[in-house]
């Protein structure tokens, strides 16, 4: 899960506040939030923005610098070398639940994994939280 997709999940759980109730709790300047939430690429935010934000969401600063390294750019690259190669793609979800098939088809908001009982599972892309490498 990209570090956007966590960030709108965190703020979420909150009730949803706006973004610049946020920034002002966490002390980051108008316009940051916004930008980070809508980034699918690798951040490079500073560790203390992040901080500031893990602070104020009540969380450890090593779990968005975690989400931080699980850009989307990164999944897509994943999913396209898994199914390039015919292997299969090995995924943690959200749940904890641990996913493995083929990959028949990928887009932006989900993709298709055929299961070893050759069953198609679909799975929404901001639920993976991990995934293993394929190299």
């Amino acid at each position: 899960m990209s570090l956007a997709d966590e960030l709108r999940y965190l703020r979420a759980l909150r009730g949803g506040p706006d973004n610049m109730t946020v920034e002002e709790g966490a002390g980051i300047p108008p316009g940051t939030l916004w930008q980070l939430e809508k980034r699918y690429r690798r951040v490079g935010e500073d560790d203390e923005v992040l901080a500031r934000l893990a602070a104020c969401y009540g969380v450890p600063l090593e779990k968005l610098q975690f989400h931080r390294e699980r850009y989307r750019k990164a999944l897509s690259a994943y999913l396209h070398q898994a199914q390039d190669g015919g292997e299969a793609a090995h995924l943690r979800l959200r749940t904890g639940e641990e996913v493995s098939g083929r990959v028949r088809w990928w887009d932006l908001a989900a993709f298709g994994l055929e299961m070893e009982d050759g069953e198609l599972t679909v799975v929404q892309r901001h639920a993976v939280v991990d995934w293993e490498g394929i190299e």
